[in-house]
């Protein structure tokens, strides 16, 4: 967990703190951060970075489920502030093929450029835009931050 260095606990407290934000990171997708700590309110950021099959956790759920990992390792007259996030990516989750060939034709692309940008070979790129193969999560990534990187980074991506 971020910073939990800066917390005045026992070094049990604290290992017990990062087991638990470990397991939250790896089965729920959960990161967990400490903002700040002033010396009696402790602010904590958590955040679901991907969704777990279907599973989306709601704004309460991720509080609760921080102010859970909290109790009895931080002592009571503390006040804590729990800052959570919800899950969005909508946009990511809107690549498709045809999302990816309209953006490909607006930006002057041809399967060369994608291979020699992503190592997603013509052959894979030809197999996914004619929808033989669905897109993976990280073909939707990578296309998508490809996209932006191109589109607002002045990338020349002809080359």
């Amino acid at each position: 967990m971020k910073k939990i260095e800066i917390l005045p606990l026992s070094t049990e407290a604290k290992k017990r703190l990062s087991t638990f934000a470990g397991q939250y990171r790896r089965m729920g997708r959960l990161f967990i951060e400490i903002v700040s700590f002033d010396g009696s309110r402790l602010i904590v950021r958590a955040e679901q970075k991907e969704r777990v099959g279907e599973k989306t956790l709601s704004k309460a759920e991720i509080e609760q489920r921080v102010r859970a990992m909290f109790e009895g390792e931080i002592p009571p007259e503390w006040k804590l502030t729990v800052s959570a996030v919800n899950y969005d990516r909508a946009d990511i989750d809107a690549v498709d093929a045809e999302w990816v060939r309209a953006t490909m034709e607006r930006l002057g692309l041809r399967a060369k450029h994608i291979e020699s940008h992503t190592g997603i070979s013509k052959s894979t790129l030809s197999i996914l835009l004619n929808g033989h193969r669905p897109l993976t999560r990280w073909h939707k990534i990578a296309f998508y931050y490809l996209f932006k990187h191109i589109e607002f980074g002045g990338f020349d991506q002809t080359k």
